[in-house]
């Protein structure tokens, strides 16, 4: 049973998939998708790349569903990351982390569980100049609530 606590956190999350009034001019909306460990599982969703809140400094909130290893997840992130600016190169590495309400449903008896987790993620942001945003992500759970690890790749349209 999802707790009021839980509910509570879940809204949090949610609101931060809505973009600000003056931020939207420049948001893209993408899909990313890859593997994660500990559940082993295909993992794809949506994700929202808005304007820099700070000097090189993003929030990017997502959602992810995830499949295999006898459970069904759902994942709602909100990730901050620090994009690097490397001088005479299209790519930008970034650094960063991020917060996750996880729900976890066992297929058979178990019961489902929701949970907040954190995460710490690195990665390359590449094709901006191009106006077509794409990334690799790779994510580090630093709790037992979210998967030991992700990697992922994703694009704007």
């Amino acid at each position: 049973m999802v707790s009021c606590r839980n509910v509570i956190l879940l809204l949090a999350v949610t609101a931060l998939l809505i973009p600000a009034g003056n931020a939207q001019a420049y948001t893209s909306a993408g899909l990313h998708g890859g593997f994660s460990s500990s559940p082993d599982q295909f993992v794809i969703g949506p994700h929202l790349n808005l304007s820099a809140v700070g000097e090189n400094l993003y929030i990017v909130p997502s959602g992810e569903v995830g499949f295999g290893d006898n459970v069904l997840t759902l994942a709602f992130n909100g990730d901050l990351q620090y994009r690097f600016v490397v001088h005479r190169s299209k790519i930008r590495p970034y650094a960063g982390g991020g917060l996750s309400v996880f729900f976890f449903d066992p297929d058979g008896p178990g019961s489902s569980n929701t949970n907040l987790g954190v995460n710490l993620l690195g990665g390359m942001f590449f094709g901006e100049m191009n106006r077509r945003p794409m990334f690799l992500d790779f994510k580090v759970g630093l709790s037992s609530e979210v998967p030991d690890w992700k990697l992922q790749f994703g694009f704007n349209f």
